[in-house]
């Protein structure tokens, strides 16, 4: 009995860090999307609940682009039982479709190539060699499902998270950020400590990625930090990094992550993935989850998608 009780322990566990992923990274989402394009705000002035309005006058808990293109990958996922990129490129497709209220201008670009009939390998990397200077976050905002679901082989995880970020940003940085954060949030899932599991994260990017992206790592290490997440991929992945690693509670992470403003919802959608991996869902304060959109939804297809993953 003392045998079968440790085990279900681990499962309730590990069902709650990754109910803490896909909801941490909506709360993220949510709760940063008010402050967009906002400045920076002194921690006196810190927004300390889900206000909703900004410039898209969201409704409080209401997220956007970065979680609608989240559950496009899960639902994938769910419905195929493997990573199938052509059928998550065409699910972006068809949410783009929907006429959603935001949609990243390289995401937009890229999928209206989709559209017109043109292989996602070819869209985004013709893109990239038009301005190969471009390395926007649009990956980095929704690649945590794909960790998720190999969260027990971190070597698919390393492997196939470029190629997740390639369906729609080929950029080196955003190919080796989304290694670097979906390695890490693997690791948190079996419950690692977070030294570990961004010591194995690193390790996996150590030989390929760029100088500056292992520089921002770094950075994101020494306690004093004033970077904005700009929309620039590096900028969010150095903050998000930041905010995490500085940071005790759920509540603290994404409170210090999104309240830097500019692009505040998706720093808070990276940073809200890396802490409920960690912190698990019950760590994310009720006063955020009560106005969370599709609250239970998100937790059936986090429940879903551990069910497959432990297959």
């Amino acid at each position: 009995m003392a045998q079968a009780a440790t085990i279900s322990d681990e499962t309730d566990e590990l069902r709650d860090r990754f109910r803490g992923v896909l909801a941490g990274l909506a709360t993220g989402d949510a709760f940063g999307a008010p402050l967009e394009f906002q400045p920076a705000r002194e921690p006196s002035n810190y927004v300390l609940d889900m206000i909703g309005g900004g410039w898209q006058q969201l409704a409080p808990g209401e997220w956007t682009d970065d979680t609608q293109m989240t559950l496009c990958i899960v639902e994938s996922l769910i419905a195929k039982r493997v990573f199938d990129p052509d059928d998550i490129a065409r699910r972006f497709t068809v949410w783009m479709d929907s006429k959603p209220k935001d949609i990243g201008v390289h995401t937009n670009k890229i999928l209206q190539a989709i559209k017109d009939g043109t292989p996602w390998e070819r869209a985004s990397q013709e893109a990239m060699e038009e301005d190969p200077s471009n390395a926007p976050n649009g990956s980095i905002m929704r690649c945590a499902p794909l960790a998720m679901f190999f969260y027990r082989q971190p070597d698919f995880v390393a492997s196939l998270s470029p190629v997740l970020s390639r369906i729609t940003h080929a950029h080196p940085d955003c190919e080796w950020a989304s290694v670097f954060l979906n390695v890490a949030i693997a690791c948190l899932l079996k419950g690692e400590r977070t030294q570990k599991a961004f010591d194995t994260a690193y390790e996996s990017i150590e030989g390929a990625a760029s100088d500056a992206l292992k520089d921002r790592v770094r950075k994101a290490m020494s306690p004093d930090n004033t970077t904005s997440p700009t929309g620039w991929v590096l900028d969010t992945f150095e903050v998000a990094l930041w905010a995490f690693l500085h940071t005790r509670t759920f509540e603290e992470a994404i409170l210090n992550a999104v309240n830097r403003g500019a692009d505040a919802d998706t720093v808070g959608a990276v940073t809200g993935a890396l802490a409920g991996a960690c912190y698990g869902y019950c760590a994310i304060p009720q006063r955020w989850l009560s106005p969370l959109k599709d609250r239970e939804n998100l937790l059936n297809l986090a429940d879903e998608l551990l069910a497959l993953a432990s297959e």
